[in-house]
């Protein structure tokens, strides 16, 4: 089975944060997106199979990462499938 992770923006009352989020666990924040992103893909790197979803501020998907075993033809050399169209 996939593992899930996911960097999501969040607002609370004392900070505007992005989360790096597994199975709906609140792995980390991190106050910049590229952070966020590149600790995510690291960690669902070394666990695959994992998909990384990406989101905008708005809460929609900006792009999907796929990692491990299963991942369609068109792995980057960091092991990643993107999705067509993806921005990150």
């Amino acid at each position: 089975m996939r593992k899930r992770f996911l960097v999501r923006f969040q607002v609370s009352a004392d900070s505007l944060t992005w989360l790096v989020i597994r199975d709906g666990d609140v792995l980390e924040r991190y106050c910049r997106k590229c952070d966020a992103i590149g600790r995510a893909a690291r960690l669902a790197r070394a666990d695959p199979p994992a998909a990384l979803v990406i989101e905008r501020m708005d809460g929609t998907v900006q792009a999907t990462r796929r990692y491990g075993p299963g991942s369609p033809d068109g792995a980057d050399p960091a092991g990643a499938y993107r999705e067509p169209g993806s921005t990150v």
